[in-house]
C-alpha cells in the first residue's frame, strides 16, 4: 500500500468565504458546480446532514481549482437537518431509513453520474462527509457504475463490512469520534487497487471538523481541514 504523490498547491480554507462556482440543475435537482466543466475528471460531492454550507461550498471550489469538475448535488432538496433536529428523539433514525437512505438517493446519484458522462467526463470520483459517506460508499459499491475513487471524511452510517464492498480505491479520513475501521479497510487488501487506498485518522479532530461543524476561524481546525483537503486532492489526482 502506498500513498506517494507530488505536492499539490491547494488554497487554504478561509473563515469568511464567497462562492466562486455557480448553481444549476440536473433534472429537477439543484446542484452547485465548481471548477472546469471541460475537465475529463469529475468529482461528485455529497455534503453532510446540514446541506449547502459555506464550508462544503468552499471545499468544492478548492477541489475545482485543482483541475476537477466538481458537482455538489442538493440531494436533500433544500430540506437538510439542523442541530435542533438531531436533538429530537427518533429524527435521525427516521432520516436514515427514509430520505437519507441509499434507496432514496440512488436514482438521483445515477442521474448526476450520467450527466457527467454525457458531458464527456471519462473518470468520476465520489466524496462523502458524515451521512454523505454512506451515499459515497454505497455508490462506489454499485457494480453497475465504475468510479475512479471514493473518499470519505468523518463518516457516519457506515456498518461493518461496508468498506470491503467498494469497487474503487478508497481514501478514509475518520476523526476521533468514529470507530476503528482498520479491519474493514484491511479487507480491501486482495483488491487490485489496494495500493491506491489510504486511511489516516484525525484523532485530534471531532466529527464534522471538515464539514458544516468546522469553525475555520479557529487556526487549528482550519489547519487540519487544510490537511484533509490536501489528502483528498492528492488522492483524486492519483486515481482519476
Amino acid at each position: 500500500m502506498s500513498f506517494t504523490h507530488t505536492c499539490c498547491n491547494t488554497p487554504a480554507v478561509k473563515a469568511e468565504y464567497t462562492a466562486k462556482g455557480v448553481k444549476g440543475a440536473i433534472g429537477d435537482m439543484e446542484c452547485y458546480f465548481a471548477g472546469n466543466k471541460e475537465s475529463k475528471r469529475a468529482i461528485i460531492v455529497t455534503y453532510d446532514l446540514f446541506g449547502y454550507h459555506a464550508n462544503v461550498i468552499q471545499l468544492c471550489d478548492i477541489l475545482g481549482s485543482q483541475g476537477f469538475y466538481v458537482v455538489l448535488p442538493d440531494f436533500l432538496r433544500g430540506k437538510p437537518l439542523t442541530e435542533a433536529d438531531l436533538g429530537k428523539p427518533g429524527v435521525f433514525a427516521k432520516f436514515a431509513a427514509n430520505e437519507g437512505s441509499w434507496a432514496a438517493n440512488k436514482a438521483a446519484h445515477k442521474a448526476v453520474y450520467d450527466f457527467l458522462k454525457a458531458e464527456g467526463v471519462t473518470s468520476v470520483g465520489v466524496i462523502g462527509f458524515c451521512w454523505g459517506a454512506h451515499i459515497a460508499v454505497s455508490a462506489a459499491s454499485d457494480v453497475d457504475r465504475g468510479f475512479g475513487g471514493v473518499a470519505i471524511v468523518h463518516p457516519s452510517m457506515i456498518s461493518e463490512g461496508d468498506l470491503g464492498k467498494v469497487q474503487a480505491p478508497l481514501l478514509a479520513l475518520p476523526s476521533k469520534d468514529e470507530p476503528d475501521y482498520s479491519k474493514d479497510f484491511e479487507s480491501l487488501k486482495d483488491k487490485a487497487f489496494f495500493d491506491k487506498c489510504y486511511m489516516e485518522r484525525f484523532d485530534d479532530m471531532f466529527h464534522g471538523f471538515c464539514g458544516a461543524r468546522g469553525d475555520w476561524s479557529k487556526p487549528e481546525q482550519a489547519r487540519r481541514a487544510n490537511d484533509a483537503i490536501k489528502l483528498i486532492a492528492k488522492f483524486f489526482n492519483n486515481v482519476l
